[in-house]
Parts: C-alpha cells; structure tokens; sequence
C-alpha cells in the first residue's frame, strides 16, 4: 500500500512540474475540472488538486483562499465536537461548501469524536465515529508526524483496526495492488453523506446534553423553581460575591490612585484567601445550583456571565501566594478579574429582583382558571357565565408566580365546588383591582366572586387546616404581607373572596 500511496505522490508532483508550462486555457479548465469534482461529488483527492495548482496564479490564489477558509471552519467545527456542541453541524455545512479538507485534520477530529465517545461510552456511534477518523488520516496522511501516535490511539479502541495498515514484506502482486487500491479508495470516501453522518451524531450528542442555557433562560421556563433559584442566588451573593469579593472589590477598584498600605494589602489577603479556599467555595456554590435545579443546567458553559466569573476565579486563586506577600502587581491583576466577579452579581441582583415580581393580569387569571377546570370535580361544574376582568397595564405584585399560581387554584377552586352544589344559574367572575391607600401605597386586590348561597366567613377561613383549600391560601399569603377577607357581593353574585397584596412597581413602570 505504501507502494501505491508512493507511486501516487510522485505521480502528483510530475504533474504538478508539467503543469508550469501549460497553457492559460489549460490550467483554467484544470482548475474547473477540480472544482466542479468537490462541488458535485467532494472528491478527497480534490484537495491535493486544488493545493498543487502553479504558484501565483490567479487560480492556485483563488484555490488557496478557498481552502484557507475552509480549514477554518473545520477547524472551528472540530472545537464544537471537543465541546459536545451541536452548533458543528453548521460549521461543517459552511466548510463543505467551501472547500475540501486538509487530510491531517482527521486527526484532531477522531481525538474529537473519541473525547466525546469517552464521556459517554454507552453510545458506541461516538467510538465507531472516532475509529473510522483514524483510518482515514493513516490512510491519506501517512506521511505526516503524528501517525505512529495516531495509530497507537486506533489500536486502543480497535486492536484489529490498523491491520490491512500495516506494510508487508512480500512481494507485491496484482492482485494485492488491486486490494490496495480499493481499500484506499474506501478510506478516501469521504463525501458530503460521511459528513451528513457526523452531523447527526452531533445531533444524537446534542439530545443527550441539551444546549447549554444561561440562568435567566432557564428561569423562563421552570418558572416552579424561582423560590430554589432565588435561595442560590441570595446565598451566592451573600457568603461569597458580598462578603468575600465584595469588600475587597471595594478597596481594589473604588480607591483612590495612592499605593496601598501593608495594612491594605493583608486586609485584602485575608479576606480572599482566609478559610474555605476560593476556588473551592465557588465551585460549592455552582454545584449546589447544579444539585438543586437540575444537572442539564451547566452554568460555566451555557452562561457568559458565569463563564467568565468561572476564570476570574481561578486567575485570583492562582495569585494567591503572591497576594499574600503584597505583591502589587499581583493586587493590580485581581483588580482586573474581580471586575467579572461584580458583573455577575450586578446580573444576580436584577434577576432576583425580577423573580419575585409577578404581573397579575387577565392571561395569568384565564389560564389558572382553565387550569383547575380541567380537575374531575371542578370540571363537571356547568357553569352559566364566566368573567375576569383587569386594569392593563395590569400592576406587578412581589409574589413568585409558583405562589401566585397556587393561591388562585386554590380560590378558583373553592368557588367552582360551591356554585357546582347550587342551583342555577352558576356564575364565577375574576377581578383585579388597584386602590390607593391613604399612606401613598397602593393595594393589588385579587376577587373571586361565585354565585353559590352558601355562607362563608373570614373567620373560617382562617380556622380551616393548613394544609388543603383555602388555608393553602392563608399560609402562603404570610409570607408575603397578604391578606384574605370574604365580602358580600352584588347580584348576580352572593359573595367574594378577596386577596390583597402591596404593589410593586416593575423597572420599566417607576
């Protein structure tokens, strides 16, 4: 085989030699020919094509930019693979419409593909992936410095795969010529359908590990969570960005421009370096988020904010000991990365703050109401009008919306089961109101009115069990200041169910 690979090479370079002196119309039409047979079949061998046209002509220039570019997105490619990201299906989109590929980067896409099938050895596709890269690069680089390590690396995940490899010392034939060269031809195949096949390995890998999404994404949709979230946030902020960074953030970057006093530097020091290691509690603290909401949230990939707090941790903790000894400079590049660190609790704080503000408007009321209708009991009401009506803009009130939620289930509820047990005509209505207290404050007041003649009191709300109906209600409002009365009703209704809450103005409202 090495025989033909031999032959082949020097067959290419004899080419390339007569190619100086032909004439312009030939060198075009070889230039077309090698083009049109990567744009229509991605030919492996137009590579060597393409990169031995004659020097300084206007084709081996446009060749050469064409192929420069498409190294890049291979290359670019390639890094997606190492990380697992599906966005490496349109790199190699890009690249294939590009240009071909350089045969040594074969290379760095099996150890790619086999980093990945590493990770996730129940997925054989990964190292079936890897190993068909590695023949190819042995076969159309063979010449090239990292074989003997290339082939060590196939070996390892297939002992027999280098085999039909390996030079014999027989004499040849034309039989095994033959061999020889179909078999290189198979290890050149590859075609827009091999890379087709690669990305939808991506893809298997991408439904495996889900984009990475940052913590405001992620609050979007798990809007169950905003309690946990918040807790990590707060407790982030508190024992580490407040206490730990905060400080010494203030006195790195607030101060005036005078060098600081031995007394400055250690107060800094100790601060940083004193207990927990740094590094450490960060990571304590990513892995509790990880632990409490879910591993498919990888905060150091999927956010930007936490990605680079992430390095300027590690840039301070590997600063530590000249820090301790006062180093300036070693203070003045701290500076710098603690400029990241306070970035991300700036990000935090108007996160949280978003959170525990819930718009209480129509959609939210309709929704909840279709919710609990579509319970067995609440469902089997028949009901003769139904209404909800809110100011818009509709206020915000400091609530999570998980609690908001299961405050107006739980009202919505009551009142369908006691209209259900009247007679008709069955009536629910939903209200929001605003009302201005005498203090400058306004109220948010959430009514339920029903239709039902049975009587119901403040006081028994409050005397119900904590745990079901309504006094699910009254233990969730005392965490937030509410408050819960029954009211008589105009007809057609005969009584409501009154929430009351403090309203809070939303960024954009104050």
């Amino acid at each position: 085989m090495q025989r033909l690979l031999a032959l082949l090479v020097t067959l290419a370079i004899a080419l390339a030699a007569t190619a100086c002196g032909e004439s312009d119309d030939a060198r075009r039409t070889r230039w077309s020919d090698a083009l049109a047979r990567w744009e229509t079949a991605h030919e492996p061998a137009s590579y060597g094509e393409w990169s031995t046209l004659p020097e300084g002509t206007p084709e081996a220039l446009e060749a050469g930019r064409r192929l420069r570019e498409a190294e890049r997105h291979y290359r670019a490619g390639i890094a997606l693979v190492e990380s697992g990201d599906s966005g490496a299906r349109v790199e190699f989109e890009e690249a294939v419409r590009t240009g071909p590929m350089n045969p040594t980067l074969y290379l760095p896409l099996a150890r790619a593909f086999r980093g990945q099938a590493e990770l996730q050895p129940d997925n054989p596709h990964l190292f079936i992936r890897a190993a068909e890269y590695y023949r190819k690069y042995l076969a159309l680089a063979p010449r090239d410095a990292h074989v003997a390590e290339a082939r060590r690396e196939l070996e390892e995940l297939d002992p027999t795969s280098t085999q039909f490899l390996e030079p014999t010392n027989s004499e040849p034939n034309a039989s095994e010529d033959r061999e020889d060269s179909a078999r290189l031809q198979w290890a050149t195949s590859l075609t827009l359908a091999s890379l087709t096949l690669a990305v939808i390995t991506l893809l298997l890998i991408a439904r495996k590990r889900p984009r990475a999404r940052t913590l405001a994404e992620f609050t979007q949709e798990r809007p169950e969570l905003h309690p946990a979230i918040a807790y990590l946030v707060a407790t982030l902020r508190h024992e580490l960005l407040k206490h730990r960074i905060g400080a010494v953030a203030s006195s790195l970057l607030e101060g005036d421009a005078q060098p600081m006093e031995p007394k400055q530097r250690a107060f800094i020091a100790e601060r940083l370096f004193t207990g927990e290691p740094l590094l450490s509690a960060w990571e304590s603290h990513i892995d509790a988020f990880e632990r409490a909401l879910g591993h498919d949230l990888d905060l150091r990939r999927g956010d930007l904010a936490f990605r680079l707090a992430d390095k300027a941790i590690r840039q301070v903790a590997r600063l530590e000991t000249k820090a301790r000894r006062g180093d300036a400079e070693a203070l003045a590049k701290i500076a710098q990365h603690l400029v990241h660190l306070r970035a991300l609790d700036r990000t935090l704080a108007q996160l949280v703050a978003g959170l525990v503000r819930t718009r209480l408007d129509a959609s939210l009321a309709r929704a909840v109401f279709e919710e609990v209708r579509t319970e067995h009991a609440a469902g089997e009401v028949k009901l003769d009008g139904v209404a909800i009506d809110a100011p818009d803009p509709a206020p915000y009130i400091e609530v999570f919306r998980i609690d908001l939620v299961l405050i107006l289930k739980n009202v919505i509820r009551n009142a369908l089961l006691a209209v259900g047990q009247g007679e008709a005509p069955r009536r629910i209505a939903i209200e929001v109101q605003v009302d201005l207290l005498p203090t400058g404050e306004e109220n948010v007041i959430l009514r339920v009115l029903d239709s039902s003649p049975d009587v119901l009191t403040t006081e028994a709300i409050h005397e119900r069990r904590v745990d079901r109906g309504l006094g699910l209600v009254t233990a969730a409002l005392t965490r937030y200041d509410g408050a819960i009365l029954v009211e008589e009703a105009a007809l057609p209704y005969r009584k409501a169910v009154c929430i009351r809450f403090f309203r809070a103005f939303d960024r954009l409202e104050a």
